[in-house]
């Protein structure tokens, strides 16, 4: 962001700006977790497998994925607040048509289309608040956005549990409608218009559709083929097909003059660092995935309750980072990213020893190591990451790292559910029917959670084992080369 592009800061006043900007992006990051609370209720009412419930809370995910470095680029031809405007009101009118659907196969398509929207929202709210302010005040606007992001995920389980637990499952979505309206009526009031910038590139449109499907094709693949097996025509057409598709993509950024992804940054100095966001917010979703399952299958927990244990995780992040953003200017990155990925791999560990009576010391443990692990590491790999570029490639930085977090949500969404799908498979026989009375054998389903979570723990040990390379290849030039 150039200084033509940002506006004096005696303009007007900077911080009324806010207010829309924290509610779009709090209903965007409320909706990648509340459903995952609601998941065994939904397999229940919608008479759905888990397969295809899980696509309720992937299709979401997945969208904003596929669609936030094209929302950013149609928001730079178009005018940042109108397209977030456009966000915000189509994201509240699928939020009325989802509470609406009638089955799972619509809810998931209306799904897409709420996370479409979601992406127009997700990758403006920045831009805005970097047009708003001048560069001193930037850090403190947008250290406050992001701290509404962690707001959002940490709030969407206890509000997702409360919800379902004193009306439908609907209302999760209906809950959406007078915010939305909010927001708009806040952001026509007090953001001012921008114009849109002229790319001397034409934005090509094949690109983003082939990253959104290609990532598709792959998704689908994960969720089915535990139930389906690998040969079934509809999961090897999907492998396939994403796999063309997403090589289609790499190969049309490695040719395009304005790509994207930047291979560039991807493949040079961001590799590690984007790696470990991944692998980072992977392992969160995850958790965040199988937990409810297991407080409400094996503890036997009502909706509320489970959802108070399962954002003990997000609330335990959420006040260790302004500690770790301290801390990182104090120590450095390493410490700290190392130290919280071993802490994660650790509490993981603890929970995949949970049992058949999982409420205890074990399962407070667990989550709050992965909780403030997962603290300690996003802050200074989040910081580590933009210190890696030079001032004029932040934009495409941030861009870069809100893709990588959203699909490591995706990623760890469908990895979850594969695994709970595929081992329960393995351990009684038939598929899982969770949310309802006597649809899981319990010992098989904690055979199944011990072995997701022990994955996960594994996974989070390569993690550390990333970090601690990453961060010593970044403080020695001569390992890096």
């Amino acid at each position: 962001m150039t200084a033509s592009h940002s506006n004096p800061a005696t303009a007007w006043p900077r911080w009324r700006v806010f207010p829309p900007v924290a509610l779009g992006v709090i209903m965007a990051t409320l909706d990648a977790s509340v459903v995952n609370i609601a998941l065994p209720t939904l397999q229940r009412v919608l008479h759905a497998p888990l397969s295809t419930v899980t696509w309720i809370a992937l299709a979401y995910s997945l969208t904003i994925t596929g669609g936030l470095l094209a929302a950013g680029r149609f928001a730079d031809a178009r005018g940042r607040k109108r397209v977030y405007g456009m966000g915000l009101m189509g994201f509240t009118v699928a939020s009325l048509l989802c509470g609406l659907a009638p089955n799972a196969g619509v809810l998931i398509a209306l799904r897409v289309v709420q996370g479409l929207f979601a992406a127009f929202v997700s990758a403006n709210g920045s831009a805005l608040l970097v047009q708003a302010f001048p560069a001193e005040e930037r850090g403190r606007a947008l250290g406050a956005f992001g701290a509404m992001v962690g707001l959002g995920l940490a709030f969407g389980s206890p509000l997702g549990g409360f919800v379902i637990a004193h009306a439908s499952w609907r209302w999760i979505f209906f809950a959406n409608l007078p915010l939305g309206l909010y927001a708009a009526s806040l952001l026509a009031r007090r953001v001012p218009d921008d114009t849109p910038v002229a790319s001397p590139v034409p934005f090509d449109r094949v690109q983003p559709v082939l990253w959104a499907t290609g990532l598709a094709g792959v998704m689908l693949t994960c969720t089915r083929a535990s139930e389906h097996g690998l040969f079934d025509p509809l999961v090897f057409g999907s492998a396939i097909a994403g796999v063309v598709l997403l090589t289609a993509f790499l190969v049309a950024q490695s040719r395009a003059a304005d790509p994207l992804l930047p291979l560039d940054l991807v493949f040079g100095p961001l590799g590690a660092a984007v790696s470990l966001t991944f692998m980072g917010q992977l392992l969160t979703s995850a958790v965040g995935f199988i937990m409810p399952n297991v407080l409400e299958e094996t503890a036997g927990l009502d909706v509320a309750k489970s959802s108070l244990w399962v954002s003990v995780l997000p609330v335990a992040a959420l006040f260790c980072a302004p500690v770790a953003g301290r801390l990182a200017d104090r120590v450095g990155p390493r410490v700290l990213t190392v130290t919280g990925m071993a802490m994660t791999a650790f509490g993981l560990l603890l929970l995949s020893r949970l049992g058949a009576f999982p409420i205890g010391p074990t399962l407070v443990a667990g989550l709050v190591l992965v909780g403030v692990g997962q603290g300690l590491f996003m802050v200074p790999n989040s910081s580590a990451l933009m210190s890696l570029v030079p001032p004029e490639r932040l934009g495409i930085a941030s861009g870069l790292q809100g893709t990588t977090r959203n699909l490591g949500i995706a990623s760890g969404i469908a990895l979850a559910g594969t695994l709970l799908t595929a081992r329960y498979l393995g351990h009684a026989g038939s598929e899982l029917h969770l949310g309802v009375q006597g649809g899981v054998d319990r010992p098989a389903f904690v055979a199944t959670t011990h072995e997701a979570f022990l994955v996960l723990s594994l996974l989070a040990v390569v993690g550390t084992w990333l970090a601690w390379r990453a961060r010593a290849a970044a403080a020695d030039p001569a390992k890096a080369a």
